[in-house]
């Protein structure tokens, strides 16, 4: 193997480790907020102590909590029931803040 032949053979091996790490460290963008199987049901949905998991879209955050609401078998309604939060961040006062929130689910189960 001559020098150049192993040279681009490095520079494609770390060209891929690296392609195939940054799907790894992609921040997901959704937060979902879970309370429907708390009683009472809080006022405030949005908390850190309410957090489910973590989404790459919208989409995929409410059909999370529809399901878990349809698994449950859960009579609250969504919008009551889950809160998909944007790009929530703890800000320097310990508050929990969210670029937008989305309520409940287009649709209540899935």
């Amino acid at each position: 193997m001559t020098l150049m032949t192993r040279t681009l053979t490095k520079i494609l091996l770390i060209s891929a480790a690296v392609v195939s790490l940054s799907g790894c460290i992609r921040t997901p963008e959704w937060t979902l907020f879970y309370v429907a199987d708390q009683t009472p049901l809080p006022t405030e949905i949005a908390v850190q102590d309410h957090i489910t998991g973590y989404y790459n879209s919208l989409e995929q955050c409410q059909a999370k909590g529809a399901g878990m609401l349809h698994l449950q078998l859960s009579s609250v309604p969504a919008e009551q029931a889950f809160v998909c939060g944007e790009l929530c961040q703890v800000d320097e006062q310990e508050q929990l803040q969210c670029k937008s929130l989305a309520v409940g689910a287009e649709r209540d189960a899935i």
